[in-house]
C-alpha cells in the first residue's frame, strides 16, 4: 500500500511538472502572436515551479518576453528588462552553450539597458543605484572570463562600454565613501587609456591622501600632471602636498609656475604670499630669519597687492596683508623693547626702530579695516574660522588706534571684541 502511494505521488509530480511545461511552451506560442500580456502570465506561472524556474528553455522564455516588455509603455517604467537580463545570466551557469547565439544578444542588450540607467542615475548621484545598474553590465562583459562575446560585431562597442561601467562603478563607491573598494578600481580605470580622465587622478589621489598614502599620492599627483598639465584640480592637489610637507622652495616653484598659467587665480596669488611670508618668518622660534628676509617680504608684499586687486572685498586676504605688516611691527616693537641702554646711540636706534614699527601699523591699518568692514556687515552670519579671523582683526584694530592714541576707535574696538 506504501509502495502504490509513492507511485502515484510519483506519477503526480511527473504530471505537474509537464503542466509547467506547457506554460513554457504556451508563454512563448503568446510571445510569436505579439501577445505579451498572456505571455508574461504563462512564463511567471511556469517559473513559479521549482521544477521548471532554472531549466533552460523556461528561462531563455523569460529572458525574451521580459525584454520584449521592456519596449511597450505599459511595462517600460518597471525595467522588465533587469529580469529578462537576470534569467538569461543564470542560463550561463546552467547551461552554458545553450542557444548561445540567441542568449549572447540578449546579454548584450541588457548588459547597454544597465549601463544607461547607470549612466543617469549617477548623474542624478543616485551613486548606490548607479552601482548596482553598472555592477551589471561589467558582470554581464565578464562572463567566461571576459571571453563569452568575442566572436560579435559589437564587442569594440561594448568593450568601451564596459569600461565606462567601470569607470562609474568605481567613481560611486569613491562617493559613497567605500574608499578600499574604491582604491582598486580607480587603480585600474586611470590604467585604461579609455577611461583615463583628470577626475578619475582626482579622486584617486584624494583616496590615497584620505588613507594616509602619501608616496602612492604623490605618483599619482605626478603622473596626473603629466597626462593633464593644465587640470587646475590636479594641480591645487600639487600645491597642497608640497604645502603640507613644508618643502618651501619646491611650493613656491609650483606656485610661480601656477600663477604664469593663470594669473587671474587669486587663491594662487594668495598662497604665493603666504608661503612667501613663511619663508621670510620662520614659525619655529629658533629657527634665525633668512639673509634675504627683506627680499623675501617685498615679494610676499606685491604677490598680495596682486591679490587684492583680483579680489579685493575679500576679507581673509585683507587681514593677511594686514597682518604681514603687523607681524613685522611688533617684531620691531620687541627689538626697541630689547634697548635698555641710555646712551645717544641707545635712544637713536630706538628712536628708528621706533619710525618704522610705527609705519609698518599705519600701513597695516587700511586692510584691517576693509577686513572690519567686510566681517561687521555679516557678523551675526560668520562661522567658525571667518569667525575667529574676525577677532583677530577687532585685536589688532584696537592695538594700533591706541598707539595712535585714537582711544574713542580703540574702545569701540575692543567693546566690539567683547560682544561677540
Amino acid at each position: 500500500m506504501k509502495k502504490a502511494i509513492l507511485i502515484i505521488a510519483a506519477v503526480g509530480v511527473t504530471v505537474h511538472g509537464m503542466a509547467q511545461e506547457k506554460y513554457v511552451v504556451s508563454a512563448l506560442v503568446d510571445a510569436n502572436k505579439g501577445q505579451y500580456e498572456e505571455a508574461k502570465d504563462d512564463i511567471d506561472k511556469a517559473m513559479a515551479n521549482s521544477e521548471t524556474k532554472d531549466k533552460p528553455k523556461a528561462l531563455l522564455a523569460k529572458a525574451q518576453i521580459y525584454n520584449s516588455l521592456q519596449s511597450m509603455d505599459k511595462y517600460k517604467a518597471q525595467n522588465p528588462y533587469r529580469e529578462g537580463a537576470q534569467a538569461a545570466i543564470k542560463i550561463t551557469q546552467v547551461k552554458a552553450d545553450y542557444e548561445k547565439n540567441t542568449v549572447d544578444n540578449i546579454l548584450l542588450v541588457d548588459g547597454f539597458y544597465y549601463y544607461n540607467d547607470g549612466v543617469k542615475a549617477y548623474n542624478d548621484s543616485k551613486f548606490a543605484d548607479a552601482l548596482d545598474l553598472v555592477s551589471n553590465t561589467v558582470k554581464i562583459h565578464d562572463l567566461d572570463g571576459g571571453k563569452r562575446f568575442e566572436k560579435f560585431s559589437k564587442i569594440k562597442a561594448f568593450d568601451t562600454v564596459y569600461a565606462q561601467a567601470y569607470q562609474i562603478m568605481a567613481k560611486s563607491n569613491y562617493y559613497l565613501g567605500k574608499y578600499d573598494e574604491a582604491l582598486t578600481q580607480l587603480v585600474a580605470v586611470k590604467n585604461n587609456p579609455i577611461t583615463r580622465i583628470a577626475n578619475v587622478y582626482e579622486c584617486l589621489i584624494d583616496v590615497y591622501q584620505k588613507k594616509g598614502n602619501t608616496t602612492e599620492q604623490l605618483q599619482t599627483i605626478q603622473e596626473g600632471r603629466k597626462y593633464f598639465p593644465d587640470d587646475a584640480n590636479i594641480r591645487n592637489y600639487e600645491l597642497n602636498y608640497y604645502i603640507k610637507s613644508g618643502n618651501e622652495d619646491e611650493i613656491i616653484k609650483k606656485l610661480e609656475d601656477a600663477a604664469v598659467k593663470e594669473p587671474n587665480n587669486a587663491d594662487i596669488l594668495f598662497n604665493i604670499a603666504t608661503t612667501y611670508l613663511t619663508m621670510a618668518s620662520p614659525k619655529e622660534k629658533d629657527k634665525p630669519k633668512p639673509a634675504n628676509v627683506s627680499e623675501l617680504y617685498a615679494k610676499s608684499e606685491n604677490a598680495f597687492q596682486r591679490t587684492l586687486k583680483l579680489a579685493p572685498e575679500n576679507a581673509v586676504y585683507n587681514y593677511n596683508f594686514g597682518a604681514m605688516y603687523y607681524n613685522q611691527a611688533t617684531d620691531l616693537n620687541e627689538q626697541m623693547n630689547a634697548i635698555t641702554g641710555t646712551s645717544d646711540a641707545d635712544q637713536k636706534k630706538y628712536d628708528n626702530l621706533k619710525t618704522q614699527r610705527d609705519g609698518l601699523f599705519d600701513k597695516s591699518l587700511p586692510y584691517f579695516e576693509k577686513a572690519y568692514s567686510i566681517y561687521s556687515a555679516k557678523e551675526t552670519e560668520l562661522k567658525d574660522d571667518d569667525r575667529s579671523t574676525y577677532k583677530r582683526t577687532l585685536m589688532a584694530l584696537q592695538q594700533i588706534y591706541s598707539r595712535q592714541s585714537k582711544m574713542d576707535k580703540a574702545a569701540e574696538m575692543k567693546k566690539k571684541y567683547e560682544s561677540i
